[in-house]
């Protein structure tokens, strides 16, 4: 059982006193004592959040501060010996700055000569670093869509720094193009490869992608298709010579890694050095620690200016659809759970290609004379090799589909378990098993005015159950950022309440607006300072979309969506009054000054800085429009959006002299989790659109007094309507 007991939920909503955060480090190692806790004050231009710290290769730690408007991103680095902080980075914004876990430090130092491009750079540039120094990724939005940074910093090359330390400075941007990087999955400088999911190939898709860290293996390549080189076997042993361990971060190892890079240096200085004895080698390594050479490391890092640019990705995963993966620090296996329209979910091993995927393409150059060195067949070559199935779950024949790959599982049957939900008691009688889930059409279209394309997933009711349409139309609605409703996953056909919904007669679609998550910052950044105003606009498109082809009856319409979603289809029901009828909203936020500050603030800025942008945004200035059906559901504890927001919205709404319809959860949260509670609210929703859209009250009448599995629900939480 729920309670607040003792529980304080109060965090600072927008225009709130403004605060900074310090850090604070102490040791782990002694007994905690306050007068041993080394304390660092933010940057001034970055001071209110601290939003990450982690620790760096020299036993100092990196916070990510950012500032109230979250336009500003600062990387410090702080001393824990001498207390000093210097700027390793600043990240800056004209939209807003979406935070991540996308920082990775590297086993071993990169010298920026490993990423110039061909003519950049000093014939007499030693490859190692002075001690302390280290490499780091780090993604960034700057051009529009997250992408990898590779910086480095060296130790003592002092710049924008307090007291010490200093910057480092980008030496190569990783990958780039109208796509995203989502996740690092792995790194392995061994074979120079960085493994990312992305969405190179689809916005509606997430697969596992190889990108080369220095481009070594690709010159190679190039070298290769030039006829400087005959075979690469040889050449490529240079860069893996020593590197017993994948990650390549030990002095020691590091000797054959430089002696296949100066190789490489050679070839753009136009072969004038393309021997170095390994004394030579040595002798660059023993200057590591004396720093005899300290000048030059700094004079090098300045002047290069022509760095190698970003890569295409190559693509390891080959099932269309949503991928997530797990990889093990060796990077040698995979784990990769998968699932598309029409295939349930599948988790399955995989080898990684031994050698590396660039190693694996550099192969199959022999014989080809260059030729075709991007092809499909070398990416398809380039991938993974199946090693067993974890979990495969296959369709049941009757289903359409069979499992593309032999599983462990002694049944062919496919158990949905959140069909738990809509199949207990009165709501199915047919097993979970029996229930065949049909994938929506996924269709594309531009908005109103054509700056850009939605996605949509549309439910389409059986023509030989309800005619052939137009039905009665209801949309699903989220909206709001870092959410996408739309893609090739079995979580579209597994979407209980779509199915049922689409089952009783109604079509169901899911658009995915401006401000949703997966399509780049401008798509997404196109709502700032404005909410409400551009979602709406396109879920109207989509309205319209459907009712132009026939399939949407434009006079029966309805929505619904949760948190997010039950804002935007308040406001929908509100601020496009002509076009929804009927409207469902779920611990709806309905004012953002009202709402956390650290979220509102991203996108709508401070109150008094863009006052009118507040009011329009808010459900209440629009309420006096609305003319359809509004039901709000509400747990009476929800910590996230408190209820103050549907009590604000109800005494707008009897001022207006409008009707509502009210469902509350005195024991629930941000939203229903006890089965009897899910179980109510289910009925209740697929109740108000029938009543309201279809003009029945068939599942009113079936079941509103009916008892079930979870006991007698109709002496529960019963809906209070407000008429004046």
């Amino acid at each position: 059982r729920q309670t607040t007991m003792g529980q304080q939920h109060a965090p600072p909503t927008a225009a709130a006193a403004r605060t900074t955060s310090p850090a604070a480090l102490a040791s782990a190692a002694a007994r905690f004592n306050w007068s041993n806790v080394v304390w660092f004050h933010p940057p001034p231009d970055a001071s209110e959040y601290l939003a990450r710290v982690s620790w760096l290769p020299d036993g100092s730690a990196c916070a990510q501060w950012q500032n109230r408007a979250q336009t500003t991103l600062q990387l410090i680095r702080m001393d824990v010996k001498s207390g000093c902080t210097s700027v390793l980075h600043t990240e800056r914004s004209d939209v807003w700055i979406n935070l991540h876990h996308m920082m990775k430090v590297l086993p071993r130092a990169i010298h920026p000569m490993e990423c110039a491009a061909a003519g950049g750079g000093s014939s007499s540039s030693p490859l190692s670093l002075p001690d302390g120094s280290f490499s780091f990724l780090f993604a960034s939005e700057r051009t529009g869509y997250s992408h990898l940074y590779l910086y480095t910093y060296i130790a003592g090359h002092t710049k924008n720094s307090n007291n010490g330390g200093g910057e480092a400075r980008l030496i190569r941007q990783i990958s780039g193009g109208e796509w995203m990087v989502e996740s690092i999955a792995g790194i392995n400088m061994n074979h120079d490869v960085v493994y990312v999911t992305g969405t190179y190939d689809s916005p509606l898709e997430r697969h596992l992608y190889a990108l080369p860290l220095t481009n070594r293996f690709l010159l190679l390549q190039q070298q290769q298709a030039r006829g400087e080189v005959s075979t690469v076997g040889d050449n490529e042993d240079a860069f893996i010579d020593g590197c017993g361990d994948a990650t390549c971060g030990t002095t020691d190892s590091s000797v054959g890694v430089r002696r296949g890079l100066q190789q490489v240096m050679d070839t753009f200085r136009g072969g004038s050095e393309s021997q170095r004895d390994d004394d030579d080698v040595t002798s660059a390594t023993s200057s590591r620690s004396g720093h005899k050479q300290q000048q030059q490391y700094y004079s090098d890092f300045d002047t290069i200016t022509t760095p190698l640019g970003p890569s295409d990705p190559i693509r390891l995963t080959i099932d269309p659809g949503m991928h997530t993966i797990v990889m093990d620090k060796a990077c040698r296996v995979v784990v990769d759970t998968s699932s598309d329209l029409g295939r349930p979910t599948s988790s399955r091993v995989y080898a990684l290609p031994v050698g590396g995927p660039f190693r694996r393409c550099v192969s199959m150059m022999e014989g080809t004379n260059g030729e075709n060195s991007s092809n499909s067949a070398a990416t398809t070559r380039a991938g993974l090799t199946l090693l067993f199935a974890l979990y495969d779950a296959a369709y049941d024949e009757k289903m359409g589909s069979s499992p593309s790959l032999a599983t462990n599982n002694t049944s062919n049957q496919y158990m949905v378990s959140t069909a738990s939900i809509i199949s207990n008691g009165a709501l199915a009688a047919q097993s979970a098993s029996s229930f065949a889930f049909p994938a929506p059409d996924i269709l594309s279209f531009p908005t109103s005015d054509g700056t850009a394309t939605l996605h949509a997933a549309l439910y389409r009711p059986d023509p030989a159950v309800h005619g052939p349409g137009p039905y009665p139309l209801v949309c699903a609605v989220y909206g709001g950022p870092h959410v996408q409703r739309v893609n090739r996953s079995w979580s579209q056909c597994a979407d209980m309440r779509a199915q049922r919904l689409c089952s009783m007669g109604f079509a169901v679609v899911k658009c995915d607006n401006r401000g949703s998550s997966r399509r780049g910052l401008e798509f997404e950044g196109a709502i700032r300072r404005r909410l409400g105003r551009l979602e709406v606009l396109d879920q109207v498109a989509a309205v319209r979309q459907l009712a132009m082809r026939g399939i949407a009856d434009p006079t029966r319409v309805g929505i619904y969506g949760w948190s997010y979603g039950g804002y935007l289809a308040a406001m929908c029901l509100c601020r496009a009054p002509d076009v929804f009828h009927v409207a469902v909203a779920g611990a709806p936020v309905t004012s953002w000054d009202g709402y956390d500050t650290h979220y509102t603030e991203r996108y709508m800025g401070l109150p008094h800085e863009n006052q009118s942008g507040y009011r329009e945004s808010a459900v209440f200035d629009h309420v006096p429009n609305m003319r359809g059906k509004l039901m709000i559901v509400h747990g009476l504890i929800d910590e996230n959006v408190h209820f103050r927001h549907t009590a604000r919205l109800i005494n707008r709404l009897i001022a207006a002299g409008k009707d509502y319809d009210l469902l509350i959860f005195p024991d629930e949260r941000h939203s229903p989790r006890r089965l009897r509670d899910r179980v109510y609210m289910e009925k209740r929703i697929s109740d108000y659109f029938v009543r309201n859209l279809l003009g029945t009250s068939q599942v009113e009448n079936q079941h509103r007094n009916g008892m079930n599995d979870c006991g007698n629900i109709s002496g529960g939480v019963r809906p209070m309507a407000g008429h004046l």
